[in-house]
């Protein structure tokens, strides 16, 4: 009896402390994000019967040809087509020249944004080996001159037939060396996807269907050669590889057949918001 009474008297002392103490700690303060308020400032639709020449233009051939624009043919209206609600961004096959023949456009000089929102809804409706859509940015005015010390931001690129796709930043460090930095969402490959960033003050986000992907900051060996805070305008393309002809190297690798061509990628909207 005893026994029982001392257990007793010491569940009781215990549970009087543990409501004590339970009374004297203080809810958790939650701080939740403050959401965003954003202005639609800018929105292409591809309703026409061709892109608005107002804010895009054919993608001229460059002396200094690279990789992407290598195979670029300017004003060819079958490369970038709008129908049906769509702009069409193609990558066909010459079988003459037994080369590609690819298609870009660009808001160079008529449109562009240093701070905001940005969304793309794109979908690729036939792919293969040696293809690369892209959908990316270049300064208008750049505060560094050349590239990558200029600074680049690829909102997406594919390669091939992949299941995700490349969200990269290209710039230089306080040395001048070479800085790139790539993040490798997982896409539907079958459907409409969208790409976009958010850009604000030293800070880039990349969104792939409104899923934060990555975020890129001014800061470390980034911070001294920061490139980015000026405005930048689009690029929509569909690069192709050769078949090793050129000698060139192409990041998705020489195209091995041509069965699947021409490739394309239709672009459903291009969307751009400013803060409130």
């Amino acid at each position: 009896m005893c026994y029982i009474k001392n257990i007793s008297y010491a569940c009781i002392v215990a549970l009087f402390a543990c409501c004590t103490a339970q009374e004297t700690v203080q809810e958790p303060i939650i701080i939740k994000p403050v959401a965003k308020s954003w202005k639609l400032v800018y929105a292409d639709e591809f309703d026409g019967s061709e892109y608005n020449k107002k804010y895009w233009t054919s993608y001229q051939t460059q002396s200094w040809k690279s990789a992407w624009n290598y195979y670029v043919v300017p004003n060819d209206a079958s490369l970038a087509e709008v129908k049906e609600g769509n702009l069409y961004l193609r990558a066909r096959w010459n079988s003459n020249t037994d080369l590609p023949e690819t298609g870009a456009i660009q808001t160079l000089n008529k449109l562009s944004f240093k701070y905001g929102k940005l969304e793309v809804r794109a979908k690729f409706t036939s792919s293969g080996v040696g293809g690369w859509p892209a959908i990316w940015l270049m300064p208008q005015n750049p505060v560094y001159s050349g590239w990558p010390q200029g600074g680049e931001i690829d909102i997406m690129e594919r390669l091939n037939n992949d299941s995700f796709v490349h969200q990269v930043v290209h710039q230089v460090d306080g040395n001048s060396n070479p800085i790139s930095t790539d993040s490798k969402p997982v896409i539907n490959a079958s459907d409409y996807n969208t790409f976009g960033i958010i850009k604000t003050p030293n800070r880039i986000e990349f969104y792939v269907n409104n899923k934060l992907i990555s975020t890129y900051e001014a800061t470390g060996n980034k911070k001294d050669k920061w490139p980015f805070e000026t405005d930048f305008y689009l690029i929509l393309n569909y690069a192709c590889a050769d078949k090793g002809q050129s000698g060139k190297y192409f990041w998705p690798g020489n195209v091995t057949s041509t069965a699947n061509f021409p490739y394309e990628m239709a672009v459903d909207y291009v969307r751009i918001w400013e803060e409130q």
